[in-house]
Formats: C-alpha cells, structure tokens, sequence
C-alpha cells in the first residue's frame, strides 16, 4: 500500500542550497520504528496475569496519563501490585526495550550521517524520558551525531509537542552554540499530526514522516502530507 502513496522527499544538498542550516528530528514513528512499543507492553504485561488487551483497554489507556492508566489497569483486572508499582514495573520494560530492542527505520541512518557530513545542525526533540531517549540514541549509534536532545523533561510545565516550545528551545540552543538559526531555516521532522502543528505554528518548516500508527497509516496520509513543506514515506 505505501508505495501508492505520495512524497515531497527532502533532498539535503537541495536544502542546504536554500539556506537551511538545522534539522530536527522526532524519535518514535520518525527515526525510530519503536511506535508499538507501548503496545507491546500491554500485551506482556497483562498477559503475566492472563488477561488479553482489547481495543476498549488500548483505547482508554492510550489517552490517559500513565498514572491514571495504572490506576484504570489496577482497578479493572485487579493486578496484585500499587499502581505505583505498575508504573514502574511498565517504565522498566520500555527502558529495557529502548537500551536493547529498538531498531532505526530503514534508511534513516544514512540520512543522518549524510546531513551532518554536509555540516547540517542536528536536533532531536521528543516526547521521551531523557533516560529512554538517550538509551535509543546510544542503542542504535547515533548519538554522537546530534547537537542536542531536547525532551519535555526540559520544558516548565509542557505536555506535549503541540506547541512550538520544544522547537524553540532546540533552535535556541544551537544558536547559543554558533550562527543564529531562525525558525524558517529549521526543518522539522515528525510523525504527528499535533507536533507538525506545534512547529508550524513557530514558523518552522516541516516534513511529514510515514508511520502505522503515528500518522495513521495510508487513509490519513495524503491529508497529512498536505500540511508540510516535505513528505518522506522511507529515509
């Protein structure tokens, strides 16, 4: 199905020539194929107390807090532990997922190798725990090659990637580092509909990367790819 859907593929020499100086990268769905990651946990965590996850759980958990899942989780299938230990007991095995398991998706390697060997600025912004984020970052190698990691643990009181605040601050801290970047000359990649929002609306530009269950999937990808300046289905 991918391979019938559209992309405005951001080509780096070209984006160097018009004057872009920054890239900024999302973690989950974007550089990282990591986005069932939560999913998964539910699967192996219930499964430890043979229950099955329904849509209905998936559902209810997805959009609440992770307290105020384990809290609904504790309650509803009555698990012999505090909701404070569910919390942990679920922060532990994604950790262990994102230090051990976690894999970049196909071609985003080389495209980050190749931004910085052409002398691109690199970011990463993301709605991971520093702990997680620098794990993924470690576990597939790349570390070294961003400038920065900017996560919402670095943001007073910031839920979420819906406001410019995290683009800011990663464009603020490279130019505190060097030549002043402007938010127009900064391309921001994700795969959310919300944190494409949150960067449009600072003025940044942006690219739609494809993801399953990020974007949600091939019925709202062309709608979502709209929106951007670029679109990328595969690194």
């Amino acid at each position: 199905m991918q391979d019938k859907l559209t992309q405005n593929y951001p080509d780096l020499k070209t984006l160097s020539k018009e004057g872009v100086k920054l890239l900024i990268f999302d973690l989950d769905g974007t550089l990282l194929d990591s986005m069932s990651v939560w999913n998964d946990v539910d699967v192996e965590f219930l499964g430890r107390y043979g229950y099955e996850v329904t849509p209905e759980y998936t559902d209810i958990v997805k959009r609440a807090s992770i307290e105020d899942a384990a809290r609904y989780t504790q309650t509803k299938y009555r698990i012999p532990l505090t909701w404070q230990e569910i919390v942990e007991t679920w922060e532990s095995m994604v950790y262990e997922f994102y230090r051990s398991e976690v894999k970049l998706k196909e071609g985003a390697r080389e495209y980050v190798e190749e931004a910085k060997r052409l002398g691109f600025k690199l970011s990463v912004t993301t709605a991971l725990s520093k702990k997680n984020a620098n794990a993924a970052l470690e576990a597939t190698g790349i570390k070294e090659l961003f400038d920065c990691v900017i996560t919402l643990e670095d943001l007073d009181g910031n839920i979420n990637k819906g406001t410019p605040d995290i683009f800011l601050r990663a464009s603020s801290y490279i130019s505190a580092t060097g030549e002043v970047v402007t938010p127009d000359k900064a391309l921001v990649f994700d795969d959310v509909l919300q944190a494409i929002e949150g960067a449009r609306a600072g003025g940044f530009l942006t690219c739609a990367v494809y993801d399953d269950i990020g974007c949600g999937g091939p019925a709202k990808w062309e709608s979502f790819a709209a929106l951007c300046d670029f679109s990328v289905l595969s690194f």
